[in-house]
């Protein structure tokens, strides 16, 4: 997924919010009978926020995970049933949860989630000084994702299987996508409702209207195509965002836990590449390393995953209609904005013509 340029600012999901140590005091001593001895706001991501917090004699160490506003209930209960999940099914290192709520109604009016805090360091920080994975070796990455692919084979195989698209609810079925999407019963219908809603963003978003008609006509091209049915396209238990900032490391550069699961779930294995194993991809010799690891667990890769390159174009014609980051903006009208609509239809049209290749 692109990244944000950083004169763009967003109404994103924590736009707003705060959260207050007292607050925090208050939650830890009414649902978990501990006082707060050490409270560390962290750098919080798109779309929680973020603290680190040590009670009173007590040697463990904990993780307040605050959902942002956009979501109600879903994602929530989805993430804590996805830890629960791996826990249950594989050896894969990750947090355990202490509690939560999935509920706004409470005192606090937010959703949270109490979790146990893993011993070592993100591989990958927004702060160049505590940015571990570049300053590794060759041979120090490769290490790391030997370990990896040992996880995600587990994740693919050792974890039951579901024929439909979504997230995992906590009675085992598969549920709605946390965008209250789904659940999906194949590829296609996963596809098509993400581009009706790309589509009505088009439409009603007036920041879009001066390449909406343009746009469009392409989209509509687009789904006049034949397409194959994709039933070869296997569904597996995914972390959906597996890339290295959500891997902790000990000192001896060891996999001491995996993080961030809100977006767990069934999905089309092809998916797991459009979002994870960044930057490993983005090299080549460690790109093909690590497909190589992943398939001596039989793990299905862009190599043996029937289609690929027809999905992944695809899943980049999708992205492209409406880039995330030019929803919700404040600053409108930045000279940047302008800039990146206007590239939108080339893209598109680029996109459209590489899939009609391919289907030749």
């Amino acid at each position: 997924m692109a990244s944000c340029p950083k004169e763009l600012i967003r109404n994103g999901p924590t736009k707003g919010m705060q959260f207050t140590r007292q607050q925090a005091e208050r939650l830890f001593e009414r649902y978990f009978n501990k006082k707060i001895s050490w409270f560390e706001v962290c750098d919080s991501g798109l779309n929680n926020l973020l603290f680190f917090i040590d009670c009173e004699n007590d040697p463990q160490r904990y993780v307040l995970k605050i959902c942002g506003n956009v979501w109600t209930k879903l994602k929530t209960e989805s993430e804590v049933c996805a830890i629960e999940l791996v826990h249950r099914h594989t050896t894969i290192p990750l947090p355990q949860i202490v509690g939560y709520s999935s509920d706004k109604s409470n005192e606090f009016e937010i959703e949270w989630i109490v979790m146990t805090r893993l011993e070592g360091k993100p591989l990958r920080s927004s702060s160049n000084d505590k940015d571990i994975w570049p300053q590794l070796t060759i041979q120090q990455q490769k290490s790391i994702i030997d370990q990896l692919a040992q996880y995600v084979s587990q994740l693919h195989f050792k974890i039951p299987r579901r024929n439909l698209i979504g997230n995992y609810q906590f009675n085992g079925q598969i549920g709605e996508h946390s965008d209250r999407m789904g659940p999906w019963k194949n590829y296609m219908d996963y596809y098509n409702d993400r581009l009706q809603r790309q589509i009505k963003t088009l439409k009603e978003d007036p920041l879009f209207q001066p390449i909406r008609d343009q746009v469009l006509q392409m989209i509509k091209e687009f789904q006049s195509l034949s397409f194959p049915d994709f039933k070869d396209v296997e569904n597996v238990f995914t972390h959906f965002d597996l890339g290295v900032q959500n891997l902790i490391v000990n000192d001896e550069n060891e996999i001491s836990g995996i993080i961030d699961w809100e977006w767990a779930g069934s999905y089309p294995v092809c998916e797991e590449y459009f979002r994870s194993y960044k930057p490993i991809i983005y090299n080549q010799q460690l790109k093909e390393y690590l497909y190589s690891k992943l398939e001596q667990f039989n793990v299905q890769t862009p190599n043996t995953i029937p289609h690929f390159n027809l999905l992944e174009k695809m899943s980049d014609l999708l992205l492209s209609i409406v880039p995330w980051y030019l929803t919700s903006l404040v600053n409108c009208d930045h000279p940047t904005v302008e800039k990146e609509l206007l590239v939108i239809p080339d893209k598109v049209k680029l996109i459209l013509q590489q899939i009609k290749l391919i289907l030749k």
